[in-house]
């Protein structure tokens, strides 16, 4: 598409389709501020409890079942500086990410995922991490990032985008259950690695 049909162009709205595949519900608008500057502001969240994702362990002899949640909101402002034009083609970013969240009794993922303060006791017979504890707690950080924006029509476009930074995570963890007992401790990480990843599908308002 050439240049004059998209310099016009001042906010798109749009969806990232890899949130939407982890059930994320997730929103974003794009408002030009220049020729090649732009803000993008997205936010998701994620308020389901998964039961077919449980796990089960014996405490003392007797089974119980843990049903996971993925729990979390996050909002992630990022201001964009495209190389050619806004809306099209390659840009690089700075963003801010703040957020929370609640997870624990994920099935799928291996015992060692997720920060533990104690082996499990012989009393105790459950794994470590994400999927037996819960966590629960709030993050904060920044980043940058790239992209391209790949225009399908007038109004329709594809994003791609990849971005990493700093995270800085304070949460509390209750052992083993995943909607009750008392807090087990209190730690935080720094965390260092991807903070965004995107293809989303956009709308082009003009």
């Amino acid at each position: 598409m050439s240049v004059k049909a998209t310099y016009g162009q001042d906010i798109a709205i749009k969806s990232n389709i890899l949130y939407d595949a982890t059930t994320t519900i997730n929103l974003g608008v794009e408002f030009a501020l220049s020729d090649r500057l732009t803000l993008d502001v997205s936010g998701n969240l994620n308020p389901w409890l998964f039961p077919n994702t449980h796990v089960t362990y014996a405490a003392h002899g007797t089974p119980h079942r843990i049903d996971g949640k993925f729990k979390h909101w996050m909002l992630q402002p990022e201001l964009r500086w495209w190389t050619c034009e806004k809306f099209n083609g390659h840009f690089f970013g700075t963003h801010l990410h703040v957020g929370g969240f609640n997870v624990g009794g994920l099935a799928f993922l291996p015992d060692n995922i997720g920060v533990t303060f104690a082996e499990p006791t012989p009393e105790w017979k459950y794994g470590t991490g994400i999927r037996w504890q819960r966590y629960e707690g709030w993050l904060m950080g920044a980043g940058v990032s790239y992209g391209y924006h790949w225009i399908l029509s007038d109004r329709f476009s594809l994003e791609f985008s990849l971005g990493v930074g700093y995270v800085y995570l304070k949460y509390d963890k209750y052992n083993p259950c995943v909607t009750c007992n008392a807090v087990e401790g209190s730690s935080f990480m720094h965390y260092f690695g991807p903070t965004k990843a995107g293809i989303s599908a956009i709308f082009i308002l003009k």
